[in-house]
This record gives structure tokens, sequence and C-alpha cells, in this order.
């Protein structure tokens, strides 16, 4: 409710004219809204000035970051439910006064029942709503208040859990339905697809359950309650209902797929579930189902291999090969490609497992191994439509290596991906696995090989000097060219990064273009080190000198170069 003492305060904290004041206050009375709230929002007055302002003037401390820590002692004070539900956070207790931070310091009829509900004296501390907000996620966890509410309605049989329990199915799937449990799911869900996580990790321990969200290719802890260790059966019956999976099965692994919007982005979730000694652990791989509107220079290409790809999507026919290992981005850069040649001249169908990107006028297939449309039938049934570009989402057998490359040979374009280390030995992977040498060396033109580096966040980096750095870094960024000038940048860690000094990431790549000299030697068996030797001598970049040339860029750091290509070194 707001009162008249409020709205003068308000006008000599803002610094709008009272009356503007006045009808911001009608405004939030009869929407029952938040005048501070009103005053961020339609008011358009800074939100940090405007409850400094007023925290002076009611003289109370004003909290403007996070505490890192607040002691165990002091967070049992004021449950979760509570917290989050009133939107304050309690930082310390000085004298037997609870000092409790909030971001709405008008808000009297709310702090007079948080004051009654617990029955101690409370002292304010003004805070920014977004503050607050990662005060109560890093102290109390995700869906703290529903972890509390969900255990304070079962009893204390329904809480006895391990290894040893006997199931009850019916108890189970109930729990999996509550709408404590969904909304709990939801909220992680929700979460890591805010913090651009590629994939989520629940692991069952004896001690404790944790949940890891997988971020520029990192793993991080996820801040969740203690007490969520007591709803492990029913958060992953709950993903398991989601994905159609059987929940009465927990000796055997399980696989399934299903798709969650989010403010209008549809995603698509493959979902592995293992079993464990402490119990299930399952991961969840999070793939938008975005419309690619990319270009190679935007995914972190340098002009050099840009121009090496562009040379061979503009081939009539033959097999472009990206490799690279899980999530250096190879599907990311094959749609790149194929955006570029995606005209209505051209007929251009894909075979994916799943399908990770939506792209108009191609036509899209999802591979489906249990009922028997695998790769190779897949790819037996698209020559049937008269296609000019086809795109493979893994070679990995011999059948669909054969048809790939025969495919190749009699006029069409294949892209495909393929897991080896460099460019060079996908040529003999495509031999180990049974192609003749003829076949490879006519029908491959062209191997791209890539990698994800995190780039320095552009907030909070700063230079790095040359002389902090130890003899043998300083002879790797010698390769790369001379040390004149060059700028070397590392990130201080700072909330836009979530305090890992990086955001993003950016491709590096090199790109061997088949010419006669490495045909012959690919028909000679000659062993991936021949290969890649004749290849630099033809002008192909390394992946490593690729990554120390974004290091002189200033998009990476040396670190994360030696991290991510460490075996070139």
């Amino acid at each position: 409710m707001v009162i008249v003492d409020d709205v003068t305060l308000c006008a000599q904290a803002s610094g709008l004219p009272l009356d503007r004041v006045r009808e911001l206050a009608d405004f939030a009375r009869d929407r029952q809204l938040s005048l501070v709230e009103v005053l961020v929002e339609k008011g358009k007055v800074d939100e940090h000035r405007l409850l400094k302002e007023l925290a002076a003037h009611l003289d109370v401390p004003f909290l403007s970051q996070e505490l890192r820590q607040v002691p165990s002692e002091v967070l049992a004070k004021v449950s979760p439910a509570l917290a989050i539900r009133h939107h304050v956070m309690p930082v310390e207790e000085v004298d037997g006064r609870l000092r409790v931070a909030c971001w709405d310091p008008l808000d009297w009829r709310a702090w007079d029942d948080l004051s009654q509900v617990l029955g101690r004296p409370l002292d304010k501390v003004i805070c920014p709503r977004a503050v607050i907000d990662k005060m109560l996620k890093a102290s109390y966890g995700i869906g703290a208040d529903t972890v509390q509410r969900m255990l304070a309605d079962r009893s204390d049989k329904d809480l006895q859990v391990g290894p040893a329990r006997t199931t009850n199915l019916s108890s189970e799937e109930e729990a999996a339905n509550e709408p404590t449990v969904v909304n709990l799911v939801n909220q992680i869900l929700a979460d890591a697809i805010r913090a651009n996580a590629t994939d989520i990790h629940f692991e069952a321990f004896d001690d404790k359950y944790r949940v890891r969200y997988r971020v520029d290719g990192m793993l991080e802890d996820v801040s969740m309650p203690v007490s969520v260790k007591l709803l492990r059966l029913a958060l992953v019956s709950r993903i398991k209902i989601m994905s159609n999976l059987d929940i009465t099965e927990k000796r055997l692994p399980q696989d399934g797929r299903c798709q969650v919007s989010l403010g209008g982005q549809e995603y698509d979730l493959r979902i592995s579930i293992l079993p464990g000694v402490h119990g299930e652990a399952v991961s969840i791989r999070l793939q938008s189902r975005q419309m690619v509107k990319l270009d190679l220079e935007s995914l972190g290409y340098h002009p050099e291999e840009q121009q090496k790809i562009n040379q061979l999507i503009s081939r009539p026919h033959g097999l472009v090969l990206v490799t690279g290992p899980t999530g250096s981005g190879k599907t990311t850069t094959l749609y790149t490609c194929l955006s570029k040649i995606n005209i209505p001249s051209l007929k251009i169908i894909t075979i994916e497992d799943p399908v990770e990107y939506w792209m108009e006028n191609i036509l899209q297939m999802q591979i489906h191994d249990e009922i028997g449309f695998t790769f190779a039938r897949a790819l037996r049934s698209m020559l049937r439509h008269d296609p000019d570009v086809m795109l493979v989402g893994e070679i990995r057998d011999r059948e669909t290596a054969d048809i790939a490359i025969r495919s190749s040979l009699t006029g069409h374009l294949v892209f495909a991906t393929i897991h080896t280390n460099d460019a060079a030995s996908a040529f003999i992977r495509l031999l180990d696995i049974g192609i003749e040498p003829f076949l490879v060396a006519s029908s491959v033109i062209g191997v791209v090989a890539q990698r994800l580096v995190r780039k320095v966040c552009p907030q909070c980096r700063r230079k790095v000097p040359m002389d902090t750095l130890g003899e043998y870094e300083q002879g790797i960024i010698r390769e790369a060219g001379p040390l004149d000038d060059l700028a070397l940048w590392e990130g201080q860690r700072c909330e836009y990064c979530r305090f890992t000094g990086y955001r993003g990431r950016s491709a590096v790549a090199e790109a061997l273009l088949v010419t006669p000299g490495i045909r012959r030697l690919v028909q000679q068996r000659e062993p991936a080190e021949r290969i890649k030797e004749l290849a630099c001598r033809e002008g192909m970049r390394t992946l490593r000198e690729s990554a120390l040339i974004t290091v002189r860029d200033g998009k990476t750091t040396l670190a994360e170069v030696l991290r991510v290509t460490q075996e070139d070194f």
C-alpha cells in the first residue's frame, strides 16, 4: 500500500517532480504494485541510485554487491521459502538483531509480517533486487523453497532413501508428478538455458546430490539445497516421465528425448540415464531449435580458412569432412556452410541424430536407430530424391562411409563429420574402417579440423605484461610471429562471465585442401604425419598456428590455447 509519506520520500530520492511521483503512486496503488518497482519500470529511474538515496533518507545501510558467503547460522534463521516469498536475504546478526537485505524498503506490510513470523527484532539493509536474487541462489540453491515445501509435505518414512530401499512404484510416480517436483525440474532447466549451458549433469553420491552445468565447454557446480538429495528418486523419475522412459527400470542405461520451450524459443533435450551405486545419474544435452543465420567470420574463422572453405563448398561434387572431438562445433560449421549455398536451384537434404539446427528450404531427417532408420538406410533412401547437396551427421561405420563416398563420386556434394584429432588423421580413419585408398583419395576434396576456445571476457579483461610469461610460453608465442607490440589479455572474473574470466567461444581450425600430392600419399597409405607435413608445406595452417593468431588478436588466452590444442604442442 502506497502512503503519502512514501510519495514525498520517493520524490526526494528519485529526483522526479512530486506530481509525477503522485501519478506513478496512483498507478501502483490501482494495480497493487510496488511504488519502487513502478518508479524503476515506468518512471525510468535508475534502481541503484534510487535505492541508495532511499537508504540515506531512511538512515539504513546500503549493500551494492552480494556477500561472497553468509554464515550458515545466519541462513538458518530464515527458511528458504520465507526468504524467497518476501524476496529478502539474511546477511548477519549483530547484538541479537538480525540484519535482513530487502530491495523494497517501503513494503511495510511485508516487513511487519516477516518480523512477526520470525518473532525477533530485524534491521533493514537495502539492496538491489538482482543482488538479492544472486545471494538467494548462491546461499539456498536453485528451487530451495520448492524443496522445502515438498519435504514438509512428506512423512519421515517417505524420506528414507538409499540403494537398499524397496521401490514403491505408485508413490514414486505420484512424487514425480507433484507440482513441486515439476517446478524444481523446470527451474533447473530454465536456469541452465539462461546460463547458455549445453549440458546438465545430475549425479548422486552417498552424502550429496550434485548438479552441474557445462558452460563454454567447462563444467561448473550449481548451488542446490543440501536437502535435494532426499528428492533424487523423484527428480530422476520426473525426467524419465518427460522423456517417455521406463521409471521402473533402474538397473540398465536408458536414452530418451523431449522438447521444452522458454521465452518463445524451443529446445531439444537429449537425455541419458546411467545406473550408479548411489542412484541413477542423468545427463541432459540442451540444443536450441534455432534457425541458422551464421557466417564463418562470426564463428571465429580467419580469412585464410574462410577462403579455403569457400573453395570447397563451391565445388559441384566431392566429400568435405569436418573433424574434431564432441562439442567442438562441427555441426554449426557445417550448417554455416549450407546456409551459404542454400539457393533455390539446389536441393539439400540432411541426415542427423538429432537435428540440431532448423533451416528453411532444406529437407532435414532424424535418425531413429530403435526402428532401424540408420544413417546408412537414410543415405540409400536419400539418393532416390535426387539431391544436389547432402549432409551426413556423422560417419560411424563402413557402410555409412561407403555410401557417402560413392555418392560424392556420382555427382553429389557431400558434407559429413568424423571424429579424429586433426585433418590429416581423417584419411587414416576412413582407411581403418575398411574404405579402399583409391576411393578415399578420389572422393575427399577437403578436411576441416576444428576446436573451440573460450574468449576473454570483454567486461573484465586486462593486459598481461609479456615478462610475466615463462620462457616456454614466450617460445610458443614467438612461433606465431614477432613479440613487438604484442598485447596479451586475461579475464579478471566478473559477474558478466560468471566469474570464469571467459565469455563465449570462438572456433580455431586447420583447413586441408586435397592436392595431387596429398592424393598420392593417401593412395600409398602413408601415415597421418607425412600427410600433415606435406599439407603444411602447401600452405595449411595448423590448429596450433590458428589458435596462436587468435591469442595475438586478443580474443583468447595462451592458457586456453594450451588446454584446447595440447596435442599439437
